[in-house]
């Protein structure tokens, strides 16, 4: 199979991976808890990075963290703001109270959740006591969120990566549920001033889907489908802006 042909990139494109949890803060632990979510976050994004640079090798992509540190939320939309980033992303591994849910989404953020169980996902990510500094009002949360929601071009601009996200995803893995892209108040988005998407891969805690999203295989399909994602949107959208 002829392998496809490598977008142009003639305009400056910048995408920030952050790789979700780390250091003190591990994120959920896989079904036989032999692995935990952020040294797998961080595995898919340097594997990402490395795949949209081949896709897209004029971009410039830059990783939160490089390594196993505690990071704030708040600090890692600083740190994607302060690089005049053009896209956001945050990489996350799901779990579920049963164990017993499999499938991948992609949220954009939203003052209310789209259902219960995104709130539970949102509240799981935004992980009290790691989640902002501790001078940080939740007063000043709200009316910075409202203010980044009145961005309707990212917004628009968010969905549809999110969008091409879950169809990329949908496409490699046609037997995994496609959770859909949803809308609620995670942190790590709060006060991006670009298009920000938080996509869960799936459910490490599932003794069926765990193992997959472990293995070199299962890693590759995922990095691929989110690096098409990537290439899609920024055919789509940065460089007809």
């Amino acid at each position: 199979m002829l392998a496809a042909p490598k977008p142009i990139l003639d305009k400056r494109f910048r995408l920030v991976i952050d790789p979700g949890h780390g250091g003190e803060n591990e994120g959920c632990h896989g079904h036989d808890h032999g692995v935990v979510e952020k040294e797998l976050t961080l595995a898919m994004a340097q594997q990402l990075a490395s795949r949209v640079h081949e896709l897209l090798p004029r971009a410039e992509i830059l990783l939160t963290r490089e390594a196993d540190e505690t990071l704030h939320l708040s600090q890692r939309v600083a740190f994607a703001n302060a690089a005049e980033a053009d896209l956001f992303l945050s990489l996350h591994c799901n779990a579920s109270p049963l164990s017993n849910q499999t499938g991948y989404e992609t949220f954009i953020l939203d003052l209310e959740a789209s259902n219960e169980e995104t709130a539970l996902t949102a509240q799981r990510e935004n992980d009290e006591g790691f989640a902002r500094p501790a001078n940080t009002s939740s007063e000043g949360d709200v009316s910075t969120m409202l203010r980044e929601l009145s961005m309707t071009a990212d917004r628009s601009r968010a969905a549809h990566f999110a969008r091409a996200i879950q169809a990329q995803q949908r496409k490699l893995f046609p037997d995994r549920p496609d959770r859909g892209v949803r809308q609620g108040p995670f942190d790590v988005l709060l006060g991006a001033r670009m298009p920000a998407v938080l996509h869960e891969v799936g459910f490490l805690d599932h003794p069926g889907e765990g193992p997959m999203l472990r293995s070199a295989s299962g890693q590759a399909k995922l990095v691929e489908a989110i690096a098409q994602a990537t290439a899609s949107y920024y055919g789509d959208i940065v460089r007809r802006a």
